[in-house]
């Protein structure tokens, strides 16, 4: 009895001192660099440097940490998550509390980047003392650094009471998934000079009303050299989709940071987004929209 004592006492030490880990998970990689918050001053340096912004989609703590790691600038939290995640058929599904308990996932592993929450259909359409409630929540329990509306002028009121209150808000004008049922689908908007003289009034208001940015989905870019022009591509719904030019989105975990990192890369070297995969306005309308917005003053 003693010798068998002895024996596995013998076999215990060796273990220990061996180096090898006897467990069934993965020992946690090493943690990245710290990064500084990235704040509204920083973002509006960048772009007055012509200095390309990234941004990503992110729905859960694995991504936001990905993002975290890679350098991402800005981190959305999109009610795309109902059909990307929860398998709803439509963004209008996403409830509040949803919204709320993916925020705080990303939030917990996205720090550095200025990270912005969508408000789900409903939770700011029945006025703006609801609304205000509602965003406070999202910043509060979810951890955001500003909220996003759908919606142009008719929510000049809302952007101004939530600005004095201290939240910042991104306008989400063009393609506004929340209204694709009035809009007959997903269909690009802008394509027509009128059109797009009407997102950029959207654009101009909610500024006006201390929106701190703006994001246009679905609308036509223009193009300045070998580049299409955008401040701040979003790669969105970017988990299973093709990027165009081979790049895969990941289909498991491990792969997240890798094109996390290949999204960044093609932002600042100007690759992403490529001309397949931006909108352009018939050369007709562009050239009529170019001297409407120059008569009236806008920088086409």
């Amino acid at each position: 009895m003693l010798l068998r004592q002895q024996i596995r006492h013998t076999r215990l030490h060796q273990t220990a001192g061996s180096g090898r880990r006897w467990m069934s998970v993965r020992p946690e990689e090493r943690a990245p660099e710290t990064r500084k918050k990235v704040t509204i001053q920083h973002l509006l340096n960048m772009k007055r440097k012509h200095t390309p912004i990234t941004m990503l989609t992110a729905y859960d703590f694995p991504t936001g940490r990905a993002c975290e790691a890679h350098g991402v600038d800005m981190t959305l939290v999109g009610d795309s998550l109902a059909q990307v995640c929860l398998g709803y058929d439509a963004t209008t599904r996403l409830t509040l509390d949803e919204m709320v308990h993916h925020c705080r996932a990303v939030a917990r592993g996205s720090k550095a980047p200025f990270l912005v929450g969508d408000m789900p259909f409903g939770t700011y359409q029945a006025g703006v003392d609801d609304a205000v409630r509602n965003a406070v929540r999202l910043v509060r329990e979810g951890g955001v650094d500003a909220v996003k509306i759908e919606g142009g002028v008719e929510y000049v009121d809302l952007v101004k009471r939530l600005t004095t209150v201290g939240i910042p808000v991104m306008g989400h004008i063009g393609l506004t998934p929340q209204r694709q049922a009035i809009q007959s689908g997903y269909r690009v908007q802008g394509k027509s000079a009128a059109g797009a003289l009407s997102l950029v009034d959207s654009a101009l208001a909610l500024e006006a009303a201390g929106g701190v940015c703006d994001r246009a989905r679905g609308y036509p870019t223009r193009r300045r050299g070998a580049h299409y022009e955008t401040p701040a591509p979003c790669g969105y719904d970017w988990h299973r989709r093709r990027l165009g030019d081979g790049r895969a989105g990941p289909r498991v975990g491990r792969l997240n940071g890798n094109l996390v990192w290949a999204h960044g890369q093609a932002v600042r070297d100007r690759s992403f987004p490529s001309a397949s995969e931006s909108y352009e306005m018939p050369a007709e309308e562009a050239e009529r929209f170019v001297g409407l917005a120059g008569a009236r003053g806008d920088e086409p």
